[in-house]
């Protein structure tokens, strides 16, 4: 098993990374200090339950806990104040307490409105994330951010509450569809180039065999691993994104935009990032902070099949609507995060739209 540890402020946690780790789902229960007996809420979508839930919660009973299913709407398009809202009645209507825990598995639109319900019920009820998708094990199941979206962008409306506990099971995304598991890699190589030199080496020696159909168990557990050391270091290190937390956000602030100009669900979450990061490189390269990096991202990105062309109706116009929202904009001014070479980033606020719109021209 391998384990990374995150710090917080409201207490530090464990992320346990192991293929089959959800077949002791009790013991890990009862190693957190929950009775037997006792009842365990269990999150998920319509989509994810019929591949997992139903074993958990068989894994539940068979060590007398008494789990109880709430079930979430599944997609981007539903990641809302209303779908939390409705969770919320199933929880208090069950008179939920504050110390029972609730199990959320699902992907990243499911771990932010799952996080979110549980920092705002009664003040706060334990979660632990079970992650079922390689964007939710690799990124968003660590760092304690929960939250919904806005018609005016992408996670305006959220907290920051840090979990019990993250458990990873990458058999989990044998199920996952390929374009899915194709998706997740986006934020892998976020984390390659942010400053993870074994991770860039992985990828750069085997992104086709990680894109590929065939599911390499170990391959892709020591990416998420590699990527969840990454994350957890640079969480533990700035919890709530006073600085070198932003650098997560490379990609992001194209990524997001793009992903509204496009009614969040047009796109995946990870291709987006991917082709936020490629306008991002040329940017950085045009305003001459960096040479030859957007090539070395795109041999990544066409090895793992993710797209890399520039969606022809997207405009700068476009994402503009999205970039005042942007929850880093500062002065009216969005942060974007730059590449200045492979492994090290900078932030600022002092880029030309101009550059941007040429740069979106090269893609």
């Amino acid at each position: 098993m391998i384990r990374h540890d995150v710090r917080s402020r409201l207490g530090d946690y464990p992320v346990l990374i192991e293929s089959g780790l959800l077949k002791g789902l009790p013991s890990l229960l009862s190693g957190m200090g929950w009775r037997s007996e006792g009842r365990v809420g269990l999150i998920t979508n319509p989509v994810v339950y019929p591949l997992h839930g139903e074993r958990i919660v068989k894994s539940l009973l068979s060590g007398d806990f008494r789990p109880e299913t709430m079930l979430l709407p599944d997609g981007e398009s539903h990641k809302t104040l209303g779908s939390v809202s409705s969770l919320l009645d199933q929880l208090l209507a069950l008179r939920w307490e504050r110390r029972e825990p609730l199990l959320v598995l699902g992907g990243g639109v499911t771990g932010d409105m799952g996080g979110f319900a549980a920092s705002i019920l009664l003040r706060g009820v334990p979660v632990v994330h079970i992650p079922s998708t390689v964007v939710a094990q690799v990124d968003s199941s660590v760092g304690g951010k929960t939250g919904v979206d806005h018609s005016m962008g992408k996670n305006l409306i959220g907290s920051f509450y840090p979990p019990k506990a993250v458990w990873i099971d990458p058999d989990l995304l044998l199920t996952l569809p390929l374009k899915e598991r194709r998706a997740g890699l986006g934020e892998v190589i976020k984390y390659a180039m942010i400053g993870n030199a074994r991770l860039s080496d992985l990828l750069e020696k085997n992104i086709q065999r990680l894109g590929g159909e065939k599911f390499e168990r170990d391959l892709w557990s020591a990416a998420i691993s590699e990527s969840v050391f990454e994350k957890s270091r640079i969480v533990s290190e700035d919890e709530h994104e006073g600085g070198l937390r932003m650098t997560l956000n490379f990609g992001h602030t194209f990524g997001h935009a793009l992903e509204g100009a496009l009614g969040f669900g047009g796109m995946l979450h990870g291709e987006a990032v991917g082709l936020g990061m490629l306008l991002a490189s040329r940017v950085s390269e045009r305003m001459g902070l960096s040479r030859g990096i957007s090539e070395r991202l795109l041999a990544l990105l066409k090895g793992a099949g993710l797209p890399y062309q520039w969606p022809k109706d997207v405009s700068i116009e476009d994402l503009k609507k999205f970039w005042g929202s942007d929850k880093k904009t500062q002065g009216g001014r969005a942060t974007i995060i730059l590449p200045v070479s492979w492994g090290k980033v900078l932030m600022t606020r002092d880029y030309d739209l101009e550059t941007v719109r040429q740069s979106l021209s090269d893609l």
